[in-house]
């Protein structure tokens, strides 16, 4: 794509203190995220403390009274990953204690977010209906399901309209959302893969209590590694119940627990490494969802719930495929609107950009790539269906802009709405759309404009006197990283490089040669920082400022630093 058109961040160091050992590096780290050791020592047993959550007991009685009367059961799940990887979880419980009673129905990204009528309607003869990351805000399909005798549970995590008395949502028969105004649980980050184990755990009790003649299994392994999943996919803050959820999955998927995961990241080209949450987020998480972006997410949930090696084999290629695909489609989004800013460069603070040759089921990430890459700011992108009048979008948001409270100031304007105050998804009658533009400009306005100029955060400075194995060890310990506890980030004043060397198939990366023997990778960095040779010193030897984070090298057995931007003057500083 050519010069990014993105402004390049002012790096603010969090904490101005020199670490002289290691041990005043994490101190440093725990401090920048009001952590602390304790933070880091929860187990599964904690997890039972969350049981509290409003409707859990409720919701898991009511079912386990269905099971005992053999009741059929439709469950109903959001088409990304992280409903998928709750679906696949309930799925294998009901196999597990054998009890066939139950389908699972995932609606196609074209029937929109939420419950589809389809699921009521072609199912009149169900008695209990459960929406896993979905539902809350699912008035008229729930109140249907109710009107014809059933019972309909919904785990969700999606915001509420409104607050207290004035809090609207669907009249489901149990509603398990953490994010309810009376919901008394501490911890509201769940996402609903999190939640649907611990509703599991939940029924597992429940059915103890009734006679049901069914088994009882462990809700170890695989359902730790599909929990992890959804719940590093979805990108909740990975701390509390949700730390000990995916540090927990992570052990168990790298010891093969889900045979389905483990082909998945084959597929990937990740055997024989040790998986971490940034393989999920980049590799697993994708593979998931592409299912949904490209043709039908019941395909993904398949894989997760697959036991036969040779239909794993075939799912896990297809998801590969779709993958690929959803790339190539992302790439297409994204040249496209670069191309268009290059052009008319923006001048306000928001950004809406819509096509009818965009693929519906991409804009969500290609909003996110955009941000990223192009325009920091809240981003919308729509895909426009020219023929039916309307498009359909999904909106990133920045820190500090609350996108939840945005789209609300816009519901008059939109069809359909939902999500968080960093994501969401809209329908929009496309004579709507310019109105809409206006009205987003016009919110944008009533914040503070710092938080409309790009800032990265770095943790701390580092002598890289300190960049060492130890360091690397030490680091290991505050994983998994994501959302509410992300990767520490260093920073480096006048560091000398001795060499910058171009390598990769389009040769846009760098490999930097620092002092004391220390090596650098720059990923895409010579887009950024162009060199006029394979091999060239940057800055004449020059000291260079330099912001990365640590890792170990497993080919050169040497740690590494993974380089995020350089330059003589980054603006380093508060």
């Amino acid at each position: 794509m050519g010069q990014d058109i993105l402004q390049r961040p002012r790096w603010k160091i969090l904490d101005e203190r020199l670490p002289a050992t290691i041990a005043d590096v994490i101190d440093i780290i725990l401090h920048n995220r009001n952590l602390d050791a304790a933070d880091f020592s929860g187990d599964l047993k904690d997890l039972a403390d969350h049981l509290c959550i409003r409707g859990m007991s409720e919701g898991a009685a009511l079912l386990a009274k269905h099971m005992e009367q053999r009741d059929k059961i439709v469950v109903i799940a959001d088409y990304d990953c992280d409903g998928i990887t709750s679906a696949a979880q309930v799925a294998l419980f009901f196999q597990e204690i054998d009890y066939p009673a139950f389908e699972v129905v995932i609606p196609s990204r074209k029937e929109g977010y939420g419950v589809p009528e389809r699921a009521i309607a072609e199912n009149a003869d169900a008695k209990v209906f459960i929406a896993l990351d979905c539902g809350t805000l699912d008035y008229e399909p729930v109140r249907r399901a109710c009107s014809m005798g059933a019972d309909f549970i919904v785990i969700d995590h999606h915001e509420l309209p409104g607050t207290g008395a004035c809090c609207s949502h669907a009249p489901a028969t149990v509603l398990i959302n953490p994010k309810h105004p009376e919901c008394c649980s501490s911890f509201k980050e769940f996402c609903a893969s999190g939640l649907t184990f611990l509703f599991l755990a939940a029924l597992r009790r429940a059915l103890q209590s009734v006679r049901t003649g069914l088994p009882s299994v462990r809700l170890g392994g695989k359902y730790l590694a599909l929990a992890a999943t959804g719940t590093v996919a979805d990108l909740v803050p990975l701390v509390s119940a949700n730390r000990i959820l995916a540090r927990n999955g992570l052990r168990n998927l790298n010891a093969n627990s889900s045979a389905p995961l483990s082909q998945l990241a084959a597929k990937a080209g990740l055997s024989g490494k040790k998986l971490t949450a940034g393989h999920i987020g980049f590799y697993l998480g994708p593979r998931i969802n592409a299912a949904g972006r490209i043709s039908e997410g019941q395909i993904a949930f398949e894989l997760l719930t697959c036991e036969e090696p040779a239909k794993l084999t075939r799912l896990a290629s297809q998801l590969e495929e779709f993958n690929g695909q959803r790339r190539a489609q992302e790439e297409k989004i994204v040249s496209e609107i670069a191309s268009r800013l290059r052009q008319n460069p923006p001048t306000g603070r928001t950004l809406v950009m819509g096509s009818g040759g965009w693929q519906p089921g991409v804009v969500g990430i290609a909003a996110s790539r955009v941000q990223q890459d192009l325009f920091f700011a809240p981003v919308v992108v729509l895909s426009v269906d020219e023929a039916a009048g309307i498009a359909r979008g999904s909106a990133r948001s920045i820190p500090g802009f609350d996108m939840h409270n945005a789209l609300s100031r816009c519901s008059d304007l939109l069809l359909r709405w939902g999500g968080h105050k960093a994501a969401a998804g809209l329908t929009i009658s496309s004579d709507r759309i310019e109105e809409f533009v206006e009205r987003m400009e016009e919110i944008a306005r009533d914040y503070p404009e710092k938080i409309f100029l790009p800032r990265g955060k770095v943790d701390l400075e580092l002598p890289l006197a300190l960049a060492t194995p130890e360091l690397v060890r030490a680091l290991e310990e505050l994983e998994p990283h994501g959302m509410g506890n992300p990767a520490p980030v260093f920073a480096v004043r006048g560091a000398r490089i001795h060499s910058a060397t171009v390598f990769g198939k389009e040769q846009n990366h760098l490999r930097l040669e620092l002092e004391n023997g220390l090596e650098g990778i720059w990923w895409q960095g010579a887009r950024r920082f162009p060199v006029k040779s394979p091999t060239a010193s940057p800055g004449a030897g020059a000291g260079q400022d330099i912001v990365f984070r640590i890792g170990w090298n497993g080919f050169r057995k040497k740690v590494s630093l993974e380089v995020i931007d350089l330059g003589r003057e980054l603006g380093i500083g508060n």
